[in-house]
């Protein structure tokens, strides 16, 4: 379960407080997707980043069934990222240098997992995202919406329990989207896991639980 109670960050911009996040609080159940919008500048990304420590908030806590983020140090908080959760960037934060499979391979490398086991998964997750021909392609020489489809493929070589998703379907055509979406549900019901999704894609709404709009730092829970 995720629960996040009263939570509030601010930033300090040209000496102007600006409140990304205030007073957030929500509980998430296991097998739950949500999904948040919100226009942009709402305070969304720094939600997502707060919930798995990526940012410090200023008040309030956070857990993550009994992991608490909020009391544990910056090495902790990367530990658990990395043994727990798949993380699904705005911008992808690839590796431009590397090969697809490269990337999506580095997680399970930095597990030290072994070189057999990390072959048969990474080639599983090209294989059901069709992109094998793209394997050995460097990042550059790759559209916007396979290097989408690589930072996804990259989130969920470590098998996560949690995924936490920014805009996961920018670059990608409606029909990419929706096997993205319906991948992604079917991945977190069979885990019993929990997905947290920023999107501005009206799509979403059909594969989701539960939406929340985000307006000014504060999270509001809205009908699907």
């Amino acid at each position: 379960m995720l629960r996040v109670d009263s939570i509030s960050k601010q930033y300090f911009i040209n000496d102007t407080v600006v409140k990304a996040n205030d007073n957030i609080s929500l509980d998430v159940e296991k097998g739950t997707l949500i999904w948040i919008y919100g226009k942009s500048g709402a305070g969304k990304s720094s939600f997502l980043n707060s919930i798995v420590g990526l940012n410090k908030v200023d008040e309030g806590r956070i857990f993550w069934d009994d992991y608490e983020v909020t009391q544990a140090t910056t090495s902790e908080n990367s530990d658990f990222r990395k043994n727990n959760c798949g993380l699904i960037f705005q911008f992808f934060e690839l590796l431009h240098s590397q090969t697809a499979y490269q990337n999506v391979a580095l997680p399970l490398k930095l597990l030290k997992r072994k070189k057999e086991e990390i072959q048969k998964k990474v080639f599983e997750l090209f294989e059901h995202f069709d992109m094998v021909k793209l394997m050995n392609n460097k990042i550059n020489f790759l559209s916007g919406g396979e290097k989408q489809r690589v930072a996804i493929m990259r989130a969920l070589v470590t098998n996560p329990s949690f995924i936490i998703a920014d805009e996961i379907t920018a670059c990608l055509d409606e029909k990419t989207s929706h096997f993205v979406y319906a991948y992604l549900k079917k991945y977190i019901k069979e885990k019993n896991g929990i997905g947290v999704f920023v999107s501005h894609d009206p799509l979403i709404k059909d594969y989701v639980d539960d939406c929340y709009y985000m307006e000014s730092g504060v999270l509001k829970n809205v009908s699907l």
